[in-house]
C-alpha cells in the first residue's frame, strides 16, 4: 500500500528534479514554528543571521531564509496543490512547513536530506526560543561584528545598520571594507512574526 504522502513526493520530484530523497517529520519544533504567527496566516517563516542557515543549502549566515508554510488538511494527499504552489513561489526553498503538522524537506541524497532536516529543526527551535525572548528571527541584528584576516593582521569591521546609514571602523590601515553581500539595510519583517508586537 502506498503512503498517503506519495502524491506530495511526486510533486517534489517533478518540481525539484535533482531531489532524490524527501523526508517528512512531525517535529515539535517544526509544528511550533508554524504557530509563531498568532493569526496563523503567514505564508512563510523568515530566519536570518543564524549559523545553521549554512546547513539547509543555498543559504549563507547573513541570508534571509524563507520556509513556506501551507495549511494542514484532513489527509496528507490533499496537501499536494498547496505544496506545488509553495514550491513555485519559493524556488530557493528545499523545505515546506505544514501548519500544526510538521515538515517536508528534500535533498540530492538521503544523507543531504537528513542533514538539512536536522539543520531546519535547529533553526525552528531557535526561532521559537527567540520569540520567547522577545526577538524576531526575521530581523537582521542591529549591530553585526565581522572579524576577518587581512594580510596577516586582524581587522574588525563594526557595522551599525540603521536604515541606509552605516558606520565602519577599520584598524591596521586596511583598504576600505566592501559592502557585504545582501547588506541593503535591515530585512523587512513580516508583521505577524514581530515578537515585540506579540
Amino acid at each position: 500500500r502506498l503512503s498517503a504522502c506519495t502524491p506530495l513526493w511526486f510533486v517534489v520530484y517533478r518540481l525539484r528534479p535533482k531531489a532524490r530523497c524527501v523526508i517528512h517529520t512531525h517535529s515539535i519544533n517544526a509544528l511550533m514554528a508554524t504557530l509563531l504567527d498568532a493569526t496563523e496566516s503567514s505564508p512563510a517563516l523568515r530566519v536570518t543571521h543564524l549559523e545553521m542557515l549554512k546547513g539547509v543549502g543555498n543559504h549563507a549566515y547573513d541570508d534571509v531564509l524563507e520556509i513556506p508554510i501551507i495549511d494542514n488538511r484532513p489527509t496528507e494527499d490533499l496537501l499536494a496543490d498547496q505544496l506545488e504552489e509553495a514550491l513555485k513561489n519559493y524556488p530557493k526553498s528545499n523545505a515546506v512547513l505544514v501548519r500544526r503538522h510538521g515538515l517536508y524537506v528534500w535533498g540530492d541524497s538521503w544523507e543531504q536530506a537528513k542533514a538539512q532536516c536536522e539543520s531546519f529543526d535547529y533553526l525552528f527551535e531557535c526561532a521559537v526560543k527567540m520569540k520567547s525572548m522577545g526577538l524576531d528571527s526575521a530581523l537582521r541584528p542591529v549591530t553585526v561584528n565581522y572579524h576577518a584576516e587581512s594580510r596577516g593582521k586582524n581587522r574588525t569591521i563594526d557595522m551599525i545598520m540603521n536604515g541606509a546609514e552605516e558606520e565602519k571602523k577599520e584598524e591596521c590601515g586596511s583598504p576600505p571594507a566592501k559592502r557585504l553581500k545582501g547588506d541593503d539595510g535591515p530585512a523587512p519583517a513580516a508583521p505577524a512574526f514581530n515578537a515585540s508586537a506579540a
